[in-house]
């Protein structure tokens, strides 16, 4: 129960935005926010309700919460990125942990995933198609989301990029940075591996350059 306090001054902090999420609840050994959440337009205009449980990982803020919706109204199927026990696909991980560089918190998380998440459905349900960007399943969303991040669209160069930038590549010493930067890379990434990784956790990175590696073998 470490991040009680943590927990319960954010859940403070939101309730002026979402006023029917309940209090965390500490269940099974994982903190939980039940509640439900309106979807409101930009002008302020309502849309739709979703029942949701909120679960806060062992090490949050260090970790992404993850979103189960609760009320059924979005199919259980990857096509509308929902896994089979309801819980959402929101974006790649890395996607998260880098558009929250500057620190995790619950109500950003609500304010530029969860919502937004949900808003996307509702637009979907009404129009037949999502209204934002939205990544593909498995490895190849997870190549679109670098995609976002590094602005490369080749993924072998973005294989390239990730291997060297979570340390399974190395450059030579006085060689220029693999970051662009023209300082020599003892003196760029030797001295700040994780300004390289722009906030996103090297084991993040790790797993995402096997899947890409496996992906990109098949062809």
């Amino acid at each position: 129960m470490g991040n009680k306090k943590l927990i319960e001054q954010e859940y403070g902090t939101l309730l002026s935005r979402y006023p029917k999420l309940l209090q965390p609840v500490y269940e099974y050994g994982i903190w939980r926010i039940d509640g439900s959440i309106d979807v409101i337009d930009d002008e302020g205009g309502y849309w739709d309700t979703y029942q949701v449980s909120i679960f806060f990982p062992p090490d949050y803020p260090a970790n992404i919460p993850q979103l189960r919706e609760t009320s059924e109204k979005i199919k259980r199927h990857e096509d509308w990125h929902m896994s089979e026990k309801g819980f959402c696909c929101l974006a790649t991980r890395a996607k998260i942990f880098y558009d929250l560089a500057n620190g995790i918190t619950l109500l950003k998380w609500l304010d530029q995933f969860a919502h937004p998440f949900l808003a996307n459905h509702v637009y979907r349900v009404k129009t037949g198609q999502y209204a934002h960007e939205e990544f593909n399943h498995g490895t190849k969303g997870i190549i679109e989301g670098w995609q976002k991040i590094l602005r490369i669209q080749n993924p072998s160069q973005i294989l390239e990029h990730l291997r060297l930038v979570s340390g399974y590549r190395t450059q030579a010493l006085n060689r220029p940075c693999f970051c662009g930067s023209g300082k020599k890379y003892k003196r760029c990434y030797e001295i700040n591996p994780g300004l390289h990784r722009l906030h996103i956790p090297c084991k993040e990175i790790e797993k995402d350059v096997i899947s890409i590696r496996k992906y990109l073998s098949k062809f």
